[in-house]
């Protein structure tokens, strides 16, 4: 196995990594002669050598010169990050190279998309890593446990979500990506769900039916059955459906609402991602933490968040740590709209903690909220909102009773904020 030496500019910059090495010690020199000039990087052969089950790798040197930096080790690039900078302790001719663990990871088994996705990610990110090279979760979707606390199930597949230096991971895009598609797929896919018995009245009129279950693809407003301030609006839309699939919490039921908010699009998918507003609309909650930022701009925010609310009369708070991750849909701002999902995922820091009576954890296996634009209504909005969530809180015979009236709850109290 190969490693490169990674020489940084001294501008900010940002190159690619070479693909080629230089062929002789002259070349080498001429090289390092230059780099300052041309602000660029350059790559010799470290020499090498192979990871442990630990994450360790035992190295064996070039015989290559170069020199030493100033504190005995060198800075190369990652596995996981072409600009990542790690180091090499040396000892003789001997040195090792110890990987920052990934810390947060997110199951993928249940996602259909994922399969393309890392392919894609391959293609654009790492390429250039041989099969050898790649690690199990960083690079490829893994059904070994992540984590010793984690039972092993041949039938899941893990992912990393993290790099270990609280930069995204190779394959975070991929699971963004395939997480994103599936939920949406779901959300729209009728023969998965039934709804109840206010719903199906409401549907037998017609008047929702240019409303519910449009495709996502259509990057245009969308019209609405009732106008603001009429009776209608205040209209609750609710299904149950059961997953096709055999993974993981298949056997819990998924609940699926629609309904007309009057609130931007905007204003809507900002509250739903600012953890210091849940109080907002969850009267239950005492508080939401973000533990990891991978990406946050105007368009797209991923986020690793910890939720915590006390049931009334239970005396225990619930925790929920999830992945949050929310980007426009097609046509934007103003002609899509937004979505918003998110996943349980499993960190090490709990791996780590001492567990803690007085808290019981739950699993949001999937999130959704989907935020639709509004025809000539910038102010107004369609909200789908998907939950499947597991609790040990929830016996199996009320799952489905309990998460339709919460999803009623959750769209009256964001209503609420209008």
């Amino acid at each position: 196995m190969g490693f490169l030496k990674k020489f940084k500019s001294s501008t900010k910059q940002k190159s690619k990594r070479s693909k080629s090495l230089p062929t002789n010690d002259s070349n080498l020199e001429q090289d390092d002669e230059n780099l300052t000039g041309r602000h660029a990087f350059s790559c010799v052969s470290l020499g090498t050598g192979s990871f442990c089950a630990s994450g360790v790798l035992s190295l064996s040197a070039s015989l290559v010169s170069r020199s030493p930096s100033p504190n005995g080790t060198e800075s190369v690039g990652s596995l996981s990050d072409g600009e990542e900078a790690v180091s090499i302790d040396e000892h003789n001719n001997h040195r090792k190279l110890t990987r920052q663990p990934s810390r947060v990871f997110i199951r993928t088994a249940d996602l259909p998309h994922m399969k393309a996705a890392t392919i894609e990610s391959r293609h654009s990110s790492f390429s250039e890593l041989a099969d050898d090279e790649l690690i199990d979760h960083v690079h490829c979707p893994s059904s070994n446990p992540p984590l010793p606390s984690i039972e092993h199930d041949p039938n899941e597949s893990w992912v990393a979500l993290d790099d270990g230096n609280g930069n995204k991971s190779p394959l975070a895009e991929a699971a963004m990506t395939a997480l994103v598609r599936t939920s949406l797929d779901a959300s729209m896919d009728k023969s998965m769900w039934t709804a109840n018995g206010a719903t199906a009245k409401l549907l037998k009129t017609g008047i929702w039916d240019e409303t519910i279950f449009m495709p996502c693809e259509r990057s245009r407003p969308m019209s609405v059955p009732h106008a603001k301030g009429s009776k209608g609006e205040m209209d609750v839309l609710v299904w149950s459906g059961a997953w096709a699939h055999k993974y993981y919490g298949h056997d819990i039921p998924a609940i699926r609402c629609e309904a007309i908010v009057n609130m931007s699009p905007q204003a809507l998918a900002s509250l739903l991602m600012d953890s210091t507003r849940v109080k907002e609309y969850n009267k239950m909650s005492v508080g939401r933490d973000e533990i990891l930022v991978l990406h946050d701009d105007e368009k797209r925010i991923t986020k690793v968040m910890v939720g915590r609310s006390k049931p009334p009369m239970l005396g225990k708070t619930l925790m929920l740590k999830s992945l949050i991750h929310m980007e426009e849909l097609p046509g934007g701002s103003e002609q899509g709209g937004y979505v918003v999902v998110s996943r349980a995922v499993a960190h090490a820091d709990d791996d780590e903690a001492v567990e803690d009576p007085k808290v019981i954890h739950s699993e949001m296996l999937m999130g959704l909220n989907v935020i639709r634009c509004v025809e000539g209504e910038p102010d107004r909005c369609v909200l789908v909102n998907l939950n499947h969530l597991r609790s040990p809180l929830i016996p199996m015979m009320f799952a489905k009773k309990l998460g339709l009236s919460a999803a009623v709850n959750f769209i009256n109290d964001i209503r609420a904020l209008c």
